[in-house]
């Protein structure tokens, strides 16, 4: 790792998340990327994350001396870092928080799909372009997703989506192991089956900009983005990334017949057209339950009900490749 000497607005910060990918060991493409970084002329360092919620931690820190953090995880790992530089007050010699970028070693790598960087060799090109002045951040939403913890209430934040129900039943399904054996493609078809075999409907009491409802649910869902899963789902098709508002789904009680056929229609969005679902936009989603349920943002399992997930407009500038899914 260099060690910081000062704030530099092109020193590029690292946070790695060893655990990305089910712990697949990806030590040789990180030297990989970080020697292209240094053979470039690009001053950078790097700090690795112990557990869960520790690249928000490291993130704040970087941000105080760097111009560009790279993500380097999947997509929960890029949601810690952009809640680490939310955190953080811009630099006096910026007045500027730090631009983001996602490094694809996660599982379903959605953010880095979006932003057209699946290959390092298109991010590494970005990244000069960015230092020559002649490739500009988008600025993105955000979602702010407030449940609780241990007995407190915490806040993160997802780029994708964030909800309660069988979202969240799947990824706590779609264990380590269901990714080392099936992959990113395959892993999350399976930790869905895996939670429906095991799904009971749940009442859930839901406000948004549209009014209130409590009846059991699939799920409630809040979507920044249109494609999650692998690239393979296609979970808000009218989503936008800068309108400041989500896509909200509500798919109200269904049998699992009925459930498999809708994750089978997710690929093409046309699941939304249903006659139980719900889907619309709004700047905001409560979610509550008589149990504590857990909450889902992006990759992860961040919390429990009571939630409360809001939209904050352009609050981060994102790295892209040009012609990438983040131009939209």
């Amino acid at each position: 790792m260099i060690q910081p000497c000062g704030h530099s607005p092109r020193r590029i910060g690292l946070v790695v998340n060893p655990a990305s990918a089910a712990s697949r060991d990806q030590s040789s493409r990180l030297r990989q990327l970080t020697h292209a970084l240094q053979q470039a002329g690009h001053p950078w360092e790097s700090a690795v994350t112990q557990g869960p919620g520790d690249g928000i931690r490291i993130a704040r820190d970087l941000a105080s001396r760097c111009g560009l953090l790279l993500a380097v995880g999947g997509d929960g790992t890029f949601c810690e870092v952009a809640g680490g530089i939310l955190l953080a007050s811009p630099s006096p010699e910026t007045t500027s928080r730090p631009v983001l970028a996602p490094v694809s070693f996660g599982t379903g790598n959605d953010v880095a799909r979006l932003s057209g960087f699946r290959r390092d060799d298109a991010l590494l090109k970005a990244i000069e372009r960015w230092t020559l002045g002649n490739l500009h951040p988008v600025e993105r939403d955000l979602l702010e997703v407030r449940c609780h913890n241990d007995g407190a209430e915490i806040v993160r934040h997802a780029f994708l989506f964030a909800g309660v129900g069988i979202a969240s039943d799947i990824l706590r399904y779609t264990t380590p192991t269901v990714k080392r054996w099936f992959g990113p493609q395959l892993s999350y078809a399976v930790g869905f089956f895996r939670a429906l075999a095991a799904w009971n409907p749940a009442t859930l009491r839901v406000q948004t900009g549209r009014g209130r409802l409590a009846e059991p649910l699939v799920v409630a869902l809040a979507a920044n983005a249109p494609h999650a899963g692998g690239g393979g789902m296609k979970i808000a098709p009218g989503a936008l990334l800068d309108d400041g508002l989500a896509d909200v789904s509500l798919i109200r009680a269904l049998g699992r017949l009925a459930i498999a056929r809708q994750f089978l229609s997710l690929a093409s969005g046309t699941h939304v057209r249903h006659p139980n679902v719900d889907y619309f936009r709004s700047a905001y989603l409560t979610v509550d339950a008589d149990v504590p349920m857990p909450v889902a943002a992006d990759g992860d399992v961040v919390g429990h009900t009571p939630a409360r997930i809001r939209t904050l407009h352009r609050a981060i500038r994102v790295l892209r490749a040009m012609g990438s899914h983040l131009n939209c």
